[in-house]
């Protein structure tokens, strides 16, 4: 082999080898949760949910909800009407999830009995939710991705899906008491950026709940998650969500979410 064909054989593996390591390059923490937060979700969704609360004792309670959300950009408004049972009906929880990590979520709950709304700040993000394993951050289903460094930890199969895993770690220590989790893993489905499993730690870094999709399903076109499993393991308590009757890009007005709404309740 002549010294020109050998230096142009070498010259051509140069040029693919860096391709080779850019194909095969794998992403990064944040840009597999920026990938989640960014998935397609529809401009709006409207859906009935209904709550199981299970404690370690078997004990159910069971709760109905109406729920919506809409896109505003990068916003989003979302409201929960309680409708049954009698005793709770009527409580409803306005969030709305702005995409600047400079500026705090605004959410406020309603309580009928008080007559009264009250607003949740953001040191009170991480108190659970009407008795539930979800606290009002959970609510809002995709953390906010500037509260924590995100970390890829390689990939794992969850129910015979091939998932990256995840690592979140919040960005401070006021961050982690005000969310009152000090890491949490997402498991994220690589053909279509759910997440199907999170697994949470508490502030002193003791296992403290896993959330576990059970069905997931596309509606109109867009992944949907069916039923949702949250159990807290210390308290041995379980908080399961079953989501029907899902519509997507139906038009909903904008007057649905005010505190105005919040006040007046869910009329069909």
């Amino acid at each position: 082999m002549s010294v020109k064909t050998t230096a142009m054989l070498i010259l051509m593996m140069a040029a693919l080898f860096p391709c080779t390591r850019q194909a095969s390059a794998e992403p990064s923490g944040l840009e597999i949760m920026q990938a989640v937060d960014n998935r397609e979700d529809g401009d709006d969704l409207s859906q009935t949910m209904t709550q199981i609360l299970i404690d370690r004792n078997d004990n159910r309670r069971i709760r109905h909800m109406a729920s919506f959300r809409k896109d505003y950009g990068r916003d989003k408004k979302m409201i929960v009407f309680f409708t049954e049972p009698a005793n709770i009906r009527d409580t409803a929880l306005l969030t709305f999830d702005y995409d600047d990590p400079e500026r705090d979520d605004d959410q406020w709950l309603y309580l009928p009995a008080l007559k009264k709304v009250r607003r949740i700040s953001a040191a009170d993000r991480g108190d659970y939710f009407m008795g539930t394993d979800f606290t009002f951050e959970d609510m809002k289903q995709t953390p906010e991705l500037a509260d924590y460094h995100w970390k890829l930890l390689g990939s794992e199969q969850v129910d015979g899906q091939d998932c990256w895993k995840v690592e979140g770690t919040p960005v401070s220590d006021a961050v982690m008491r005000d969310l009152g989790y000090s890491r949490m893993v997402q498991y994220v489905r690589k053909d279509n950026d759910m997440t199907i499993r999170v697994d949470y730690q508490d502030q002193a870094g003791r296992e403290l709940k896993h959330l576990h999709v059970l069905d997931l399903r596309q509606i109109q076109g867009i992944w949907s998650p069916m039923k949702v499993e949250m159990i807290n393991v210390q308290s041995r308590h379980k908080t399961i969500l079953e989501f029907s009757e899902q519509h997507y890009n139906t038009g909903l007005k904008d007057r649905l979410f005010t505190q105005r709404s919040l006040k007046r309740g869910y009329r069909k």
